[in-house]
C-alpha cells in the first residue's frame, strides 16, 4: 500500500540527480552537426542615427558564412507588451549603448568574434537624455519623437512619458485637508540586473521540412514563439520552441532577447546556428530594473488612522517600454485599508537599455517607499511601528485599491508571529555597544500574479499505471517540477515516483502563459489536477461498467478504481486501460484566471484602475535585526524572519529554501547591488566582478521562516516572490532606526550610511 500522505511533504526534487552529475541539459550544451557560432556588434552610441554599415572586410574572413543586419528583418516592429516599439534589430538608428546592429555566423566564436571588428558603423549622434527626471520634463529631448505611431499606443502622454496608469477612489483632497498630519516624501531605487548565472544560449535549426526548432533558455516558450513568428513574418505552425534547464531567470528570460538572430542566420545559412550571451550581453540584452523615484504623500489622523495617499511613481523603462510600471500603481498603498487614494505610474523613455521584468515586477520599488514612509509616520506619531501597521492593515472582505474585496488577508496573524519571532517587544528597539548599534525593523506588502493568466496541460495514463504530465511549465531550479509530480499523484492517488513531468516543447506540450509571477503551482497545478480529474472520470466509466457498480460507488486508492466499503472488488488502472485497447487514457484540463470571490473572470479596467488585480493575493512579512557600524558605515544583518501566508503547503523543505532564496537576493538589493551608467548611459559594471551580488557568507546568521497553513485550508498560494519585496524596507527601517536618520536611497551602502551619520546635526532627512 502507497502512502499516500503526498501534499506537505518534503520529496526529493526529481531532477536532483542531474543536477548534482551534470547531466542537466541547458541550451548552451546543444550541438548539432555543422553547427555555426554567432556573435553579435553592439552600438556603442546611446542614440544616433545610422548613416552607414560596412561588413564587406567581414564578409571576406575565412570561416565567415553570413552576416545580417536590421535590414535583413522584415519592416515590423515588437513589443515586450502592448505597444510594438522596437525593431529586433537596429536599422536606422540606435537607441542605447548595447543594441545590436549586426550579427554574424561563422564556424567558430574567434571568427565570428574578428569578424565583428571587421565591420564599420557610421554614426551621426543624437541628443539623448539618460536621466528620467530630466526625461520627463517639457521640453526633454524626445526618445522616440514617432511614438503615437507605435501600434498598442494607448496610454502615452506626450513627450517621453510612453504610458500612464491611474487609480483614484473617494475625495483625496479633501481627506488631505481634514486630515492631523500629512506626511510626504520621495524614495529612490536602484537599477539592478537580474544576476543569473547561467548566460541565455539558443540554438536555431531550420529543418528540411521548413519548421524552424529553436533550443532556449526562457521562461516563456510560448511567449518566444509569438514574438519571433512575429518579427520573422512567419507562421506560429512552422516555429518550434524547446525551453531548456535554466540556471536561473528571475524575470530576465520571459520575452524574446536574442533568438531572432541565430534563427535568421540559421534561415540564411541552411545550418544550424548557437549564439550564448558575454556577460556583458547579459547586462545589456536581458533587461534590466531600471532606476525608480516614487513620491508617496499620506494624510493620518493623531490615533494612526490612514486616511488617503497621493503616489506619482516614475519608472524608468529605457529604450524601449520592455517590462514597464504595471503593477507599481495599486500597489502603492501597500497592504492597507486606504479609503481615498489618487495614484500615478509613469513610464518614461530614456536612452538606456531596456527593462526586462525582475522579482515582484514593481511591487518591490513601491514596497521600498510605502513601508518606509510607514516607520516615518508612526515616529511622527509616537507610534509603535508594528501598532501602526496592526491598525491599517487589511481585513477579510476590505476593499483594496482595485475595489475588489480581499480574500483571507492574515495580517493580523503574520505581523504579531514574525514581531514575537524577533523579540520586537523584547527590550528596547535599538541598543548601542560603543560603535556598534543594533536594531530591529519590519515591512508587510501584498503581492498577485500576472492576470488574465492561462495555464493548460495534458496527462497522460500508461497501462503501466504510470502517469505523463505534459507541461510548458519551465523548471529553473525552483523545483517546479517535483512539486507538480506531487499534485499530479496526489489527485490520482498514485506514488510519486510514478509521475513524470515534461519539457516544455511548443509542438508537444500544451499552452502555458508563463513561469513568473509565483504563478506555477497554483495555476498550472490547477491545470492538472483538472486533467487528472477528466482521466479519472473515464476511469469511472470504465471501472463502473467492469465492477458492475454504480459510479457514486467508486473511489481511488494505490492506483487502483475500488468500490466503497468493499476493497477486494477493485480493478488497477493498468487492467481497466489495458481492457480499452487504447494502451492508455488521456485527460485535458485548462485553468483560467477567475476571482476567489465571485468566480468570476480576473478583468481590470485599465481606464478606472478598477476591477480584479490577481485571481489571489499573497501576504508577507519580514522582521529583521541589524548592525550598524559607526565608524566604517557597514551593515550586517544578524537576524531576520520571514513570515508568509501560503495556503496549503505542497513541499516545505522547497517552500522554505524558495524563501530563504529571496531573502538573500533581497538582501543584496538592499545593501549592495546597483547598476551604474555613465553619462553617456553606458554601464560601467557589466560583469560580476563589479557588480556585487550576495554570497552565503552574506547570510544572517540566523534566518528563519514560517509558512501559516491554517487548519483544514486547501488553496495553494504562490511562493516564489512573495518574500522578495518587504526585504529592503525591513532592513532599510532597522538601519535608519540605528543611525537616527531615514534614508531614502537604495542601496543602503557603507558611504550612504557614513553620509547619513555624518549629517545628523542640523539636518533631519538624507537624500
Amino acid at each position: 500500500m502507497v502512502d499516500f500522505k503526498v501534499l506537505g511533504q518534503n520529496h526529493n526534487r526529481i531532477d536532483a540527480l542531474d543536477k548534482v552529475t551534470g547531466q542537466a541539459t541547458y541550451a548552451s550544451d546543444v550541438y548539432l552537426p555543422d553547427m555555426l557560432m554567432c556573435k553579435l556588434l553592439p552600438s556603442t552610441r546611446s542614440h544616433a542615427r545610422i548613416l552607414r554599415i560596412d561588413t564587406s572586410r567581414a564578409e571576406q574572413l575565412p570561416g565567415v558564412r553570413a552576416i545580417i543586419t536590421g535590414k535583413d528583418f522584415p519592416d515590423l516592429f515588437f513589443g515586450s507588451g502592448a505597444v510594438k516599439d522596437r525593431r529586433v534589430m537596429a536599422r536606422d538608428e540606435v537607441f542605447y549603448i548595447g543594441e545590436p546592429v549586426a550579427a554574424v555566423a561563422a564556424d567558430d566564436e574567434t571568427t565570428a568574434q574578428e569578424a565583428l571588428e571587421l565591420i564599420h558603423v557610421e554614426y551621426q549622434d543624437q541628443e539623448r537624455v539618460v536621466d528620467p527626471l530630466q526625461a520627463i520634463k517639457s521640453g526633454a529631448t524626445e526618445v522616440h519623437p514617432d511614438m503615437a505611431g507605435f501600434e498598442g499606443y494607448g496610454f502615452a502622454m506626450g513627450g517621453n512619458n510612453c504610458t500612464l496608469l491611474d487609480a483614484d477612489r473617494g475625495d483625496v483632497d479633501q481627506a488631505f485637508d481634514e486630515a492631523d498630519h500629512v506626511i510626504e516624501e520621495t524614495y529612490h531605487s536602484q537599477a539592478i540586473n537580474q544576476g543569473f548565472l547561467e548566460p541565455m544560449a539558443c540554438v536555431a535549426n531550420l529543418e528540411a521540412n521548413g519548421r524552424l526548432t529553436v533550443w532556449a533558455s526562457t521562461q516563456g516558450p510560448y511567449q518566444v514563439r509569438a514574438q519571433l513568428a512575429s518579427v520573422l513574418d512567419m507562421p506560429i505552425s512552422r516555429i518550434k520552441i524547446i525551453a531548456m534547464e535554466l540556471g536561473g531567470g528571475f524575470g530576465a528570460k520571459l520575452r524574446l532577447a536574442f533568438e531572432a538572430f541565430p534563427s535568421l542566420l540559421a534561415m540564411k545559412t541552411g545550418r544550424p546556428v548557437k549564439l550564448i550571451n558575454t556577460r556583458e550581453e547579459v547586462f545589456t540584452l536581458n533587461g534590466p530594473r531600471l532606476a525608480t523615484n516614487i513620491y508617496l504623500k499620506t494624510a493620518v489622523n493623531s490615533d494612526g488612522a490612514i486616511t488617503a495617499r497621493e503616489a506619482h511613481s516614475i519608472f524608468d523603462v529605457g529604450a524601449y517600454l520592455g517590462a514597464g510600471p504595471n503593477a507599481g500603481v495599486g500597489h502603492a498603498l501597500g497592504p492597507y485599508n486606504i479609503p481615498n487614494f489618487r495614484l500615478r505610474s509613469y513610464g518614461i523613455y530614456t536612452n538606456l537599455v531596456p527593462t526586462g521584468a525582475l522579482r515582484g515586477y514593481g511591487i518591490t520599488q513601491v514596497a521600498w517607499a510605502h513601508e518606509s514612509q510607514m516607520d516615518i509616520i508612526a515616529d511622527a506619531l509616537g507610534i509603535d511601528p508594528l501598532e501602526l501597521r496592526l491598525k491599517n492593515v487589511l481585513q477579510k472582505g476590505d476593499p483594496w485599491t482595485t475595489g475588489e474585496p480581499m480574500a483571507e488577508m492574515h495580517y493580523t496573524e503574520l505581523l504579531k508571529s514574525a514581531a514575537e519571532r524577533i523579540g520586537w517587544n523584547k527590550g528596547p528597539l535599538v541598543v548601542r555597544e560603543g560603535n556598534k548599534v543594533r536594531a530591529k525593523g519590519l515591512s508587510a506588502i501584498i503581492k498577485g500574479f500576472a492576470t488574465p493568466t492561462t495555464s493548460t496541460a495534458t496527462v497522460k495514463l500508461n497501462a503501466d499505471g504510470s502517469l505523463n504530465v505534459l507541461t510548458s511549465t519551465v523548471e529553473m531550479g525552483q523545483g517546479a517540477k517535483t512539486v507538480l509530480a506531487q499534485i499530479a499523484a496526489d489527485e490520482g492517488k498514485i506514488s510519486v515516483h510514478h509521475v513524470r513531468v515534461s519539457e516544455p516543447d511548443t509542438a508537444l506540450t500544451p499552452f502555458d502563459q508563463m513561469t513568473s509571477a509565483s504563478r506555477s503551482t497554483f495555476c498550472m497545478g490547477t491545470a492538472i489536477r483538472y486533467a487528472v480529474q477528466d482521466v479519472k472520470e473515464q476511469l469511472v466509466e470504465l471501472a463502473s461498467e467492469r465492477l458492475e457498480a454504480a459510479k457514486d460507488d467508486l473511489t481511488f486508492e494505490d492506483g487502483r478504481v475500488m468500490v466503497q466499503g468493499t476493497p477486494e472488488r477493485s480493478l488497477s488502472y493498468g487492467d481497466l486501460i489495458r481492457w480499452t485497447k487504447q494502451n492508455n487514457l488521456l485527460g485535458q484540463g485548462t485553468f483560467v484566471a477567475k476571482s476567489s470571490q465571485d468566480g468570476s473572470e480576473v478583468f481590470m479596467d485599465t481606464e478606472t484602475g478598477q476591477g480584479y488585480g490577481s485571481a489571489e493575493w499573497h501576504p508577507a512579512v519580514i522582521a529583521c535585526e541589524v548592525e550598524v557600524d559607526t565608524e566604517t558605515g557597514i551593515v550586517k544583518v544578524k537576524r531576520l524572519h520571514a513570515e508568509l501566508y501560503v495556503g496549503r503547503v505542497i513541499n516545505p523543505l522547497l517552500c522554505d529554501l524558495q524563501v530563504e532564496g529571496s531573502v538573500l537576493f533581497g538582501l543584496g538589493q538592499s545593501l549592495f547591488e546597483e547598476l551604474v551608467f555613465d553619462t553617456d548611459g553606458r554601464i560601467t559594471n557589466p560583469n560580476l566582478s563589479d557588480y556585487m551580488i550576495p554570497s552565503f557568507e552574506d547570510t544572517p546568521p540566523e534566518l528563519t521562516v514560517h509558512l501559516l497553513e491554517p487548519e483544514g485550508v486547501t488553496e495553494v498560494h504562490g511562493i516564489g516572490e512573495t518574500a522578495l519585496p518587504p526585504i529592503r524596507p525591513a532592513i532599510g527601517n532597522a538601519v535608519s532606526r540605528a543611525i537616527g536618520v531615514r534614508l531614502f536611497d537604495l542601496p543602503l551602502t557603507p558611504e550612504r550610511v557614513l553620509r547619513a551619520l555624518q549629517g545628523i546635526k542640523g539636518r533631519d532627512k538624507i537624500r
